[in-house]
């Protein structure tokens, strides 16, 4: 009988745990990157990377649109886009980190 009530209680706790996971904290955060409207008029791959230099996000941007990325690693990143000057920032888990990528500031 003790065995069985611990079981059961073992069970419902990892169940619990499971249903409101653990009070676990999202360590990622949101980006939103526009390409400046100076640049050539042609569809820029823009890059995510994280501070350990792994590509976390990429989308296709033309020149005055914007690009929302979601899920990207806490901590200092790096926003790339073929020949637009590269621009490192921090992303936090409390606000959307804006960017702006252009042809001039390199």
């Amino acid at each position: 009988m003790i065995r069985r009530a611990a079981s059961v209680l073992a069970v419902g706790a990892v169940a619990s745990l499971l249903l409101t996971g653990c009070g676990a904290h999202d360590s990622t955060g949101q980006v939103s990157v526009t390409v400046s409207s100076n640049a050539a008029d042609r569809p820029y791959e823009v890059k995510v990377f994280a501070s350990t230099g792994k590509l976390s996000e990429h989308q296709r941007v033309f020149p005055g649109g914007t690009a929302d990325f979601a899920g990207v690693p806490l901590g200092d990143v790096t926003v790339r886009a073929g020949d637009l000057c590269p621009v490192r920032t921090t992303v936090t888990d409390d606000h959307v980190t804006a960017v702006t990528l252009s042809t001039t500031g390199c």
